[in-house]
């Protein structure tokens, strides 16, 4: 028996108050519509009904997701009608239809396989996931007679004792599809929305006598994310089982309260992540880190038993034992090998920093090599740019910078070399060599006094 797929994802998501499509916005590092995807990527046939900015839902869909563009977003049936009618679907050869909407991130494979066994194991004409909610204001209501549901009622079309009901429509069906091929063509937009709802499908199979099945969850389950607020609560509710799992698994998270965690982000075993981190991308914490408090790292890895603390590091490599902070930033293309440290204020780029090495503060690394052991010193920078293009500098193992200086590249300092305090140096320094470059002091004896006895006048 082969079941298809359908994820509805046409609407803009007035509500957001947002240009980008509602199915795009992000929760825990993915776009909404990710997780729906994922709830029914196991079927035989895969569609998207897309329409607001197809062009970019389109970019987030998995191989096997077919898009059938709804070019009139006018309800949830004519998205169905669109569907049917596409050349995507001419040759969909499944039994059963299973449709959802790509706005509700906490729907599991598990509720779509339960919501398909009833459905078929019953032989009914529909199959419907429903909830009993607390407040269930906009949804509509399942109104019943005996077993069978006889009727969906929108919100806007429901009269007084209907907004009583509190067990309500999720937008999740399982159709038989001859029923589903037969009768979808009846829908009118005679209601108060002006809308084709797909739910009048379920008025038509109770007039003809069709058996429904009803498969009800958790109100969480079924919660979908219409406002801001609303997304807020979802990623909510998925950033506390992740975190679990994650402390499951062996990492301790001081306020999970102030931590944010991607889905994607790995942490191994005995990693301890502080209060106000966040990770996110593809970021993967080896064991026995420390990192945080006020941390963000993205798209990095970090090697086993390193310490990040109060510090930014985004696409950046910790290939072993690293010490970074505080208030460090290691930017794009940053590699550390290691024993290195990288300190309070400061920042790295496009730079490979070899074991041992150390910028212990306030200084800038990018665009440079630096081999082991080498020593940036406080307030010393490498000057990579000269305003069209980025050169490189290049550090040979035990060298040793002194404070203030600026290296104007492209330059190489040798190795074991040594740069005075304060010089600027334009040109290479020999291995072994000491490169200075800077004005011979000159003290004024007596400055001051003649300075006060002129000021005093």
């Amino acid at each position: 028996m082969k079941i298809s797929g359908v994820i509805l994802a046409a609407g803009k998501g007035t509500r957001m108050k947002s240009d980008l499509p509602k199915v795009l916005h992000s929760v825990l590092g993915q776009p909404m519509i990710e997780y729906g995807q994922r709830a029914i990527s196991h079927l035989d046939n895969q569609y998207v009904v897309v329409g607001h900015k197809s062009d970019l839902v389109i970019k987030e869909l998995k191989e096997g997701f077919l898009p059938v563009d709804q070019k009139e977003q006018l309800g949830t049936g004519h998205a169905v009608v669109t569907l049917l009618n596409s050349d995507a679907y001419e040759n969909d050869d499944s039994e059963y239809v299973v449709i959802i909407p790509g706005d509700a991130p906490l729907l599991r494979r598990q509720d779509i396989d339960d919501l398909i066994q009833q459905s078929v194991k019953a032989k009914v004409a529909v199959g419907i996931i429903t909830a009993e909610v607390s407040d269930p204001t906009g949804y509509g209501r399942i109104l019943k007679d005996g077993k069978n549901i006889s009727k969906i009622v929108e919100h806007a079309d429901a009269n007084e004792a209907e907004r009583e009901i509190k067990e309500i429509n999720s937008g999740m069906y399982c159709f038989d599809k001859r029923f589903l091929m037969e009768n979808i063509e009846k829908l009118d937009s005679n209601n108060e929305q002006n809308e084709i709802y797909l739910t009048d499908l379920i008025e038509i199979a109770f007039q003809n006598n069709l058996d429904t099945v009803i498969v009800q969850v958790s109100e969480e389950t079924i919660k979908g994310v219409n406002s801001m607020s609303q997304l807020n609560e979802v990623e909510k509710t998925l950033k506390d089982e992740l975190l679990k799992s994650h402390m499951d698994n062996g990492v301790y998270f001081q306020d999970p309260n102030t931590t944010f965690v991607d889905e994607k982000v790995i942490i191994k075993p005995g990693t301890k992540i502080m209060a106000n981190t966040h990770l996110t991308g593809n970021t993967e914490i080896h064991e026995n880190c420390t990192v945080g408090p006020n941390t963000m790292i993205n798209e990095s890895n970090i090697g086993k038993g390193s310490t990040v603390l109060f510090s930014v590091l985004d696409e950046v490599t910790i290939q072993g034992t690293a010490t970074i902070g505080p208030y460090a930033h290691l930017r794009k293309g940053s590699v550390l090998e290691e024993g290195v440290k990288v300190g309070a204020f400061a920042e790295t780029k496009n730079s490979n920093i070899g074991s041992g090495s150390k910028i212990p503060h306030l200084s800038y690394v990018g665009d440079a090599n630096l081999e082991e052991n080498v020593n940036f010193s406080a307030g010393s920078i490498t000057v990579n740019y000269d305003g069209k293009n980025k050169h490189k500098t290049e550090i040979k193992k035990g060298a040793f910078i002194g404070s203030d200086v600026m290296l104007v590249a492209p330059v190489t300092v040798g190795e074991g070399a040594m740069i005075g305090a304060g010089s600027v140096i334009t040109k290479d320094v020999p291995a072994k060599a000491l490169g200075i470059e800077r004005n011979q002091q000159k003290n004024i004896d007596g400055y001051m006094d003649r300075k006060q006895s002129k000021d005093e006048k």
